[in-house]
C-alpha cells in the first residue's frame, strides 16, 4: 500500500497475507500495495501516520486483550504498547477469514464501555483518521469494526496493487488456486493495478471479481507479458474501463491496439512498451474520439504521429504528455498545436529537439494551457520565456528542470506573470541570486523549487 506521509523513517512492514504484502525490495516496491492518486507515486503507505498510531498491527490476532472506552483519548493509545505476539501479522484487504475475532458480547469491560466501543455512529467518525494501512489492522479487531470499515467511502481514491505471485495460493498438492477477491468488491474498488500478469492471469481476474464486467473503471498493467490476444479479451470483457494504462509491457504491437481499442477510453497513458511508435499513435487518434488525457513515453514516436490527430481529438483532449519522445522536433509541434488546440496540460519532457521556434508556436497557439513542462530541453534559452511571458496568461504551473542555457534574464521575463503558481528551476545551474530577486514581486507564487 502506498500514500504519501511526511517523515523520512519508515517502521518495518510486517508480512502480510492477502493485498498489502510489502517486502524490502531493492527498488522499494513492495510486491502488493495500493496507491493513492497517480501510479508514479512511489511513498509508501508503510511510513508514519500524521496521527499517532493508536492500535498496533499485534492486535490483529489478539481476541484477548480489553477494549477500552474510546472516551478517554489514550484509553487506545495505551494498546499500542503491547508487544506482537509470535507470528503476528498485518492482515491486509484480504482479511483472513479462518481469524478468530471476538464478538462486541465477548469484549471485556462494563456494558457501557462495550457498547461504546461498537457505536457506528462513533466508529464512522473516528476511522477517518488512520491511513488506509491502520484500516486494515483495525479491521481485524472485531466483525462489528470491520464491517464499518469495509464501507466504500473509506477506501476511495485507493487502488490495489496485485503482483502475480499474490493472485494464486498454493495448496497442498501443489496446484495453485486463485485468491478470493470478495473482500475488494465488498470495498468497491473500481481500480486495479496489475503488476507482471499474463494472459492466463487477466482472465482469471476478470472470472473471479465480480465487479470486473462493468464495475472497474481504471486499469493499470506493469511489467506484464500481455499479448495482443490478452489485451482485446480484457477490454472486450471489461466494459466498463475508460481509463487504461500499459507501462513496460513489451509483448503487445501496434496491431493489438488497432484491434481493443474502443470509444469508450478517455484516458491513456503507455510507456516503455518497445513497439509503440507512430503507428501505435494513428491508432489511438482514429479510435478514441472522447479522449480527454494521454501520456505517452515512446522512443520512436516521430513528428508523423502527431500529425495524426484530427478535429475530434482538438475539442476533447486537454492534457497531452510526451515525455522522452526524442525524436519529436519543432516540425511535430506545429502538427500538436494546429491539431489540439484546447490543451490545458502539455509537457514536452524530454523531447530535447525542441527549441525557442518550438515554445513561440506553443506560446502563440495554446493560450489555455495552466500547467507546461520544458524539463530536460537543453536546447530552451531564455527567449523561450519570454514568449511564455507574453502569450500564455492563465498559465499556473512552468516546469523548467535541466533547462541549462536559462539565466536571470529570463526569470525577469517570468517576473511579469501574474497568474504563475509554482515555479520549479531545479539543475538550472546558471540561476544565481540576482535572478531570484526578479521572482520577490510575483504575489501569485506559491511553490518555488530550486533544487540543484
Amino acid at each position: 500500500m502506498s500514500n504519501p506521509r511526511n517523515g523520512d523513517t519508515k517502521p518495518p512492514c510486517l508480512p502480510r497475507n492477502g493485498l498489502v504484502k510489502i517486502p524490502t525490495q531493492p527498488n522499494g516496491l513492495g510486491s502488493a500495495s495500493i496507491t493513492k492518486g497517480t501510479p508514479a507515486m512511489k511513498n509508501r503507505l508503510c511510513q508514519p501516520s500524521s496521527v499517532p498510531a493508536i492500535l498496533s498491527p499485534a492486535l490483529a490476532h489478539r481476541s484477548d486483550l480489553p477494549l477500552p472506552s474510546l472516551a478517554s483519548p489514550l484509553s487506545l493509545a495505551a494498546l499500542a504498547s503491547v508487544s506482537s505476539p509470535p507470528g503476528a501479522s498485518l492482515v491486509g484487504l484480504n482479511a483472513s477469514e479462518g481469524s478468530e475475532q471476538p464478538s462486541p458480547e465477548r469484549l471485556p469491560g462494563s456494558p457501557s464501555e462495550r457498547q461504546l466501543a461498537v457505536d457506528e455512529k462513533i466508529l464512522n467518525r473516528l476511522f477517518w483518521y488512520f491511513s488506509a494501512c491502520e484500516k486494515c489492522v483495525l479491521a481485524q479487531v472485531c466483525k462489528a469494526w470491520r464491517r464499518v470499515l469495509y464501507q466504500p467511502k473509506f477506501w476511495v481514491g485507493l487502488t490495489p496493487v496485485l503482483h502475480t505471485k499474490e493472485l494464486y495460493n498454493i495448496l497442498p498438492g501443489g496446484e495453485k488456486e486463485f485468491v478470493s477477491l470478495q473482500g475488494f468488491a465488498v470495498r468497491g474498488f473500481d481500480g486495479f493495478c496489475l503488476v507482471g500478469v499474463s494472459d492466463l492471469d487477466i482472465c482469471e481476474f476478470i472470472d473471479n471479481y465480480p465487479l470486473s464486467k462493468k464495475g472497474v473503471k481504471s486499469m493499470s498493467l506493469k511489467r506484464s507479458t500481455i499479448t495482443d490476444a490478452g489485451l482485446e479479451v480484457m477490454l472486450e470483457q471489461m466494459q466498463g474501463v475508460v481509463r487504461l494504462e500499459l507501462s513496460g509491457c513489451n509483448d503487445f504491437t501496434e496491431a493489438g491496439l488497432w484491434s481493443s481499442l474502443n470509444a469508450r477510453i478517455t484516458a491513456l497513458s503507455v510507456s516503455d512498451c518497445i513497439n509503440v511508435a507512430d503507428d501505435a499513435i494513428a491508432a489511438i487518434s482514429q479510435l478514441l474520439p472522447n479522449l480527454t488525457e494521454l501520456n505517452l513515453q515512446a522512443y520512436h514516436v516521430t513528428d508523423t504521429a502527431l500529425a495524426y490527430f484530427t478535429a475530434k481529438q482538438g475539442y476533447t483532449t486537454h492534457t497531452l504528455r510526451l515525455n522522452s519522445c526524442w525524436e519529436i522536433t519543432n516540425h511535430g509541434v506545429v502538427n500538436m498545436v494546429h491539431s489540439l488546440p484546447n490543451l490545458s496540460v502539455l509537457s514536452l519532457s524530454g523531447c530535447s529537439k525542441v527549441t525557442d521556434d518550438g515554445v513561440e508556436l506553443v506560446a502563440e497557439n495554446l493560450r489555455k494551457l495552466r500547467s507546461l513542462d520544458l524539463s530536460w530541453c537543453p536546447r530552451i534559452t531564455d527567449m523561450a520565456l519570454e514568449y511564455i511571458a507574453c502569450d500564455l496568461h492563465k498559465l499556473e504551473e512552468l516546469v523548467l528542470d535541466r533547462c541549462v542555457r536559462i539565466t536571470d534574464t529570463g526569470l525577469s521575463y517570468l517576473s511579469t506573470m501574474s497568474s504563475l503558481r509554482s515555479l520549479y528551476l531545479r539543475w538550472c545551474c546558471q540561476v544565481q541570486d540576482f535572478g531570484l530577486k526578479h521572482l520577490l514581486g510575483m504575489s501569485s507564487l506559491r511553490l518555488l523549487s530550486l533544487a540543484g
